[in-house]
């Protein structure tokens, strides 16, 4: 009796539990370290991790400075994910932001503009809704923060990201390069809504990382658990390096 109950128990823990791995990575726009344009490097770290969520930061998409490559159809073709490209403004005659790479099937996507005065730069945090094999659906959020020291548009931009937040009773991951190291005010407002993955991963600069700039974000009482946090030894594709965080889902 006592084995039944234990096989039961083990099955009902394995048929109400998933995982998901999820990596965040600013790309600079696909341009190295080394000052080399090479979206196959990219493309090639992201397989390498094999993670079944992605948010990516700094994605130029048919620019003049990337040689007006379809990063679209790159990456979804390299990947072989599905695609979903937010722009946060013209450049160069193509479009600059923040791309999500998913394995799972997209059922809905959203976009909200960030306050960004007139002579910084705009910014948005992009939601897109997926459901995993096993049924559940999980809001992804990825984000890029005002990267200015001092007067930064980042406290207000962290007050419309919470209120979103707020809004959204669905099991959450946000990721992104919040640029704000732990212990600043967006980051422990963004802490009274998510929790932390971690607590000093250094990802930039990537040759010898010394800021914790890049998060990882999650609701924790909603099913959802971190169960490890990483950054990626990568030191020469990106400025950044990458970091991913695997999570357990229940029911």
């Amino acid at each position: 009796m006592k084995r039944l109950i234990t096989f039961v128990f083990l099955l009902f823990f394995l048929t109400a539990c998933n995982e998901v791995k999820v990596m965040s990575y600013n790309i600079h726009a696909m341009r190295g370290m080394d000052g080399t344009l090479d979206a196959q490097r990219i493309a090639d770290v992201i397989l390498a991790e094999d993670p079944d969520l992605v948010g990516l930061q700094e994605v130029d998409h048919l620019t003049e400075r990337s040689g007006k490559m379809d990063v679209l159809s790159f990456f979804e073709d390299h990947c072989g994910m599905h695609v979903v490209y937010r722009k946060t403004f013209d450049y160069q005659g193509g479009a600059f932001g923040n791309m999500v790479l998913s394995r799972y099937p997209v059922i809905e996507t959203k976009e909200v503009r960030l306050p960004s005065r007139m002579e910084y730069e705009p910014r948005l945090l992009m939601m897109v809704s997926v459901r995993t094999e096993r049924g559940d659906t999980l809001h992804f959020y990825n984000t890029h923060l005002d990267h200015h020291a001092g007067d930064s548009d980042r406290p207000a931009q962290m007050r419309r990201i919470t209120e979103e937040l707020a809004a959204d009773g669905q099991k959450i991951i946000l990721l992104g390069d919040l640029n704000c190291q732990p212990g600043s005010e967006p980051l422990e407002r963004l802490g009274r809504y998510l929790s932390r993955c971690g607590s000093e991963e250094k990802t930039y600069p990537a040759d010898d990382p010394e800021r914790v700039i890049d998060h990882i974000y999650y609701s924790p009482g909603r099913g959802l658990q971190c169960r490890e946090i990483r950054v990626i030894p990568e030191t020469t594709a990106s400025d950044h390096r990458p970091l991913t965080a695997r999570f357990r889902i229940r029911k």
